[in-house]
């Protein structure tokens, strides 16, 4: 007869599968990238089992008071559509501590337990439930599937990555970005009020600082002799970094920062030129906080940089009034 803790084990087991699944995805594949049809992410998921947990906290004490009777029938979909919208707007490392939290909840409630409560019989209606094959095992099996979906999905995406494309967003991002700028006057590129507080040629040196960190960290996922970048803070702390970048240069030309972004741009391009199929798909450390992915999504990143900045700058050249010569 198994024990308290072999059960516990037992339960970790299952939890450490779902862990296990998701280990090494970037932010954007666990927030951004459905994993079903029906738009979860693994958020959703992640999500979905906080709220599985949340059920068993309540259905467990029933069940020791020889209440199970009580446990209210519930429909699993619409319980996983209620409780993941209330979610959805949490914070990705928000839904992780949450789901360590309730899982221990579980696992400690069952901790306290006499061994002989795990199999005791309830009645339930027309059913006989205990809490192994109530709880213990429909948690775990629940865990499994949807480890085994996740890797299948994780398959999906390797299968998916496209280095042409890739290499094709890159290419027109870049001349979106280059040509939003063209044609503007020197004024015009040191116009402290063009985005926010900064210039034109504060946001182009923004960008080139920005692309040789992502740089950088692809080059240590593509060979780990290459030093890792240090990821920059979360918050306040970037916004920090920014500011200071901006001043690192500020003494700097139009002319040396836009060759210092020309001088970038032919660096990533002669890395990416290097790249074999499997390279794109090697993983690795994000030169931001708590995130890391493949070489080919550490390439989309610098395409969509480009793009985060071109709206600003378009706003201000059309804006009424703007100075020029």
């Amino acid at each position: 007869m198994a024990s308290i803790q072999t059960i516990i084990s037992h339960l970790e087991f299952g939890r450490s599968q779902i862990f296990e699944a998701i280990a090494g995805l970037s932010q954007r594949e666990m927030t951004e990238i459905p994993i079903y049809n029906d738009d979860w992410t693994i958020k959703d998921v992640l999500i979905h089992f906080i709220g599985w947990d949340q059920w068993d906290l309540e259905v467990l004490p029933l069940i020791v008071q020889n209440r199970a009777d009580e446990i209210a029938l519930v429909e699993r979909d619409t319980r996983n559509r209620e409780f993941i919208e209330q979610w959805r707007g949490r914070k990705l490392a928000e839904v992780f501590n949450a789901i360590r939290v309730s899982h221990r909840q579980v696992t400690d409630f069952i901790r306290g337990l006499d061994h002989k409560e795990i199999d005791t019989r309830r009645q339930r209606g027309e059913r006989i439930i205990t809490i192994r094959s109530y709880v213990i095992e429909l948690t775990v099996e629940h865990e499994r599937q949807h480890a085994l979906e996740i890797q299948q999905w994780r398959e999906r995406l390797v299968e998916a990555i496209d280095p042409v494309a890739i290499k094709r967003e890159l290419k027109r991002e870049r001349a979106a970005f280059m040509a939003v700028f063209a044609g503007l006057s020197e004024a015009e590129i040191q116009d402290k009020t063009a985005i926010g507080t900064w210039s034109v040629k504060d946001m182009v040196g923004h960008v080139a600082d920005w692309e040789m960190l992502m740089l950088l960290a692809g080059q240590h996922i593509y060979d780990p002799s290459h030093p890792p970048v240090s990821p920059v803070d979360d918050g306040n702390f970037t916004d920090d970094l920014n500011e200071t970048m901006a001043r690192n240069r500020a003494n700097q030309s139009w002319a040396e920062i836009s060759q210092a972004l020309h001088n970038t741009q032919e660096a990533v391009d002669a890395f990416v030129s290097r790249l074999t199929s499997g390279d794109w798909k090697l993983r690795g450390p994000y030169p931001w906080p708590n995130d890391q992915g493949t070489l080919a999504e550490l390439i989309y990143h610098i395409s969509s940089h480009y793009t985060d900045h071109i709206p600003a700058v378009k706003e201000w050249r059309a804006r009424p009034g703007r100075s020029s010569d």
